[in-house]
C-alpha cells in the first residue's frame, strides 16, 4: 500500500510537470505564483467535488437515475484526491504534519460523539 507521504512526491512531480508546461519562459515564473497556484486548485478542487456528487446523482431528488458506475466514482474521488495533494504541496504541508493534525481532529470528533456534542 502507498503511503500519503508517497501520494504527496508523486503529486508534486505531477504538479512540477504541469507548471513546466505551463511556463515556458522562465520570466513568467513571477506572475505563477504559490497564491495564483492555490486559488486555482481550490476552484479544481470545488469542481471536482461537485462533478463527483453529479455523479453519484445525491442531490437529484427529482431523478430516477442510478448513480454512475464505481469505475466512474472512483475516478471522480481520485479527482479529488489529487488537488486535496496539491494544495497539500502548495501550503507547504509536510505528510506527518498532515497526519498529525488528522489524529487530533479524528479524536477530537470522537470525543464530540461520546459526550453527544454533535
Amino acid at each position: 500500500m502507498i503511503s500519503l507521504g508517497e501520494l504527496y512526491v508523486l503529486q508534486n512531480d505531477l504538479d512540477k510537470l504541469i507548471v513546466s508546461k505551463i511556463i515556458s519562459n522562465p520570466s513568467d515564473k513571477d506572475r505563477h505564483n504559490d497564491r495564483m497556484f492555490l486559488n486555482d486548485r481550490l476552484l479544481a478542487l470545488f469542481t471536482e467535488v461537485a462533478e463527483f456528487a453529479n455523479a453519484t446523482r445525491c442531490f437529484k431528488y427529482w431523478s430516477k437515475k442510478d448513480m454512475e458506475s464505481k469505475e466512474r466514482l472512483l475516478d471522480e474521488y481520485v479527482d479529488i484526491l489529487h488537488f486535496y495533494l496539491s494544495i497539500g504541496n502548495t501550503m507547504k504541508f509536510t505528510p506527518d504534519e498532515v497526519e498529525q493534525a488528522y489524529m487530533k481532529k479524528y479524536k477530537e470528533n470522537i470525543a464530540r460523539q461520546e459526550r453527544g456534542n454533535y
